[in-house]
């Protein structure tokens, strides 16, 4: 196999050894016509195209190996028919030109394929023709017009062979948004959704006398000391109250004498020890930050009125980092335009993404989250793994306010992974995709 130079899924990237001849390309957009022209470029006989958002819950190279001895054209998911889905909305976008039907259309959802360069040659000369419409109409009836064999790489249909009944994936895996249970040896894909914007009205206001009460907390060691400083006189100057645990046994002291305990312990087993619900019951936020986090140019009050204005109950500051991110949804992005509500003609400036997930390196909670998160903590779990799938109502990225994580991060083992589904299983919780659900918006005065 010869990977796509543009590949930068780390899972992906761990299958060289896989037989299966194919070009592996990561879909990152649109241009459908653009990619078949690459892969034709290529000499596999093969390829596959795998959206971004694929998850995948067990070995790819296993997956991959199960296909080395097919020559299928066309491998898909959910593959079905017109006549089986009639309704379906994409088949209204399916056209064919004049001396052709769209009758016998053929869909199937595309985020993970693989076609053979037959039916890559067969898309683009149907293109050519004056072929178009939605790339999940237009490219399986391309395909099979041409006479070209298409199956299902698994779940249930009419499209799937005999022994890859129930494989790969399934409705519930396949089709999800919101968290739904991890399945070993499953497909997960979430069905995107368009960001649609609250009426203005919904923007809570900011009152002229706002005075939140901020913890800010850290577990800190000496290494960290002038980034800790710095996070100190940020908090400090906007009126927060500050509070570190140490976890090592050096002599360290800080300015302004913020009040310090040590014990030893990771970062969330500390939280469950000293940052109790009773204890922080005075604060309306709470702070709880890495110590490796350079928060130059940081902001703790227009963070919170960012949070108040926009109702989240857990936030964060996008990242900007040398190294790699644990999760691409964090990494810092430009904001777009002032955007205008439906029901109002003044555009409000965007500050940041709603969002279904927060990672818990530099979370923001309000009060009654940090009261729930909270009931979560396992003094087992050290390394926290789990944590960000916590369920704790709106969350969002702010963009406007970003910090800079200074150190690499700490990569996955098996012995973390095993945490993480422990922690997962016990809580009765889910493992799903991060995505944008929406925009975040600055606050407006009374």
């Amino acid at each position: 196999m010869n990977p796509a130079p543009f590949q930068d899924d780390p899972d992906l990237r761990n299958t060289g050894d896989a037989e299966s001849s194919a070009e592996i390309i990561l879909r990152t957009g649109p241009e459908l016509g653009a990619t078949l022209e690459a892969f034709l470029s290529t000499g596999d006989p093969f390829f596959w195209l795998i959206d971004e958002q694929v998850y995948f819950e067990g070995d790819w190279n296993e997956f991959f190996e199960s296909f080395s001895r097919c020559d299928v054209d066309l491998l898909a998911t959910v593959v079905r028919r017109r006549s089986e889905e009639p309704d379906w909305h994409w088949w209204r976008s399916l056209k064919a030109p004049d001396d052709h039907s769209a009758a016998d259309g053929v869909a199937a959802m595309l985020p993970l394929a693989r076609l053979s360069r037959a039916a890559a040659e067969a898309v683009m000369e149907g293109l050519k023709n004056g072929w178009s419409g939605h790339h999940e109409a237009v490219v399986p009836t391309l395909v099979a017009g041409a006479g070209l064999q298409i199956e299902d790489i698994g779940g249930e249909g009419s499209f799937t062979p005999e022994g890859r009944s129930g494989c790969w994936y399934n409705a519930d895996s396949w089709n999800w948004r919101e968290p739904v249970k991890h399945v070993p040896g499953m497909m997960h894909h979430p069905v995107p959704c368009l960001a649609i914007q609250p009426a203005r009205e919904r923007l809570r206001r900011i009152p002229e006398n706002f005075l939140p009460r901020i913890l800010f907390a850290s577990p800190v060691g000496a290494n960290a000391q002038p980034l800790v400083e710095q996070a100190l006189a940020s908090f400090q100057a906007a009126g927060a109250d500050c509070f570190l645990l140490q976890y090592d046994e050096a002599d360290i002291l800080f300015p302004n004498n913020p009040t310090t305990i040590k014990d030893r312990g990771y970062k969330w087993q500390l939280a469950l020890r000293h940052l109790t619900p009773e204890k922080v019951a005075n604060y309306d936020f709470i702070f709880y930050w890495d110590d490796d986090l350079d928060c130059t140019g940081f902001d703790p009050l227009r963070f919170v009125r960012i949070m108040t204005a926009n109702r989240l109950s857990l936030a964060q500051p996008a990242i900007r980092s040398p190294h790699g991110l644990s999760h691409g949804i964090t990494a810092w992005r430009a904001c777009p335009l002032p955007r205008r509500f439906k029901d109002s003609d003044e555009p409000l400036p965007v500050v940041g993404r709603l969002t279904n997930f927060v990672e818990i390196m530099a979370p923001v909670f309000t009060r009654d989250a940090w009261t729930e998160f909270h009931s979560y903590l396992d003094e087992e779990n050290g390394s926290g793994w789990g944590y960000d799938y916590v369920p704790l109502g709106r969350k969002g990225i702010v963009d406007a306010l970003p910090v800079v994580h200074t150190r690499p991060v700490q990569s996955i083992n098996s012995a973390s992974e095993a945490e993480l589904r422990r922690f997962l299983d016990t809580q009765g919780l889910f493992r799903y995709q991060p995505v944008e659900e929406g925009w975040l918006f600055d606050p407006m005065d009374t």
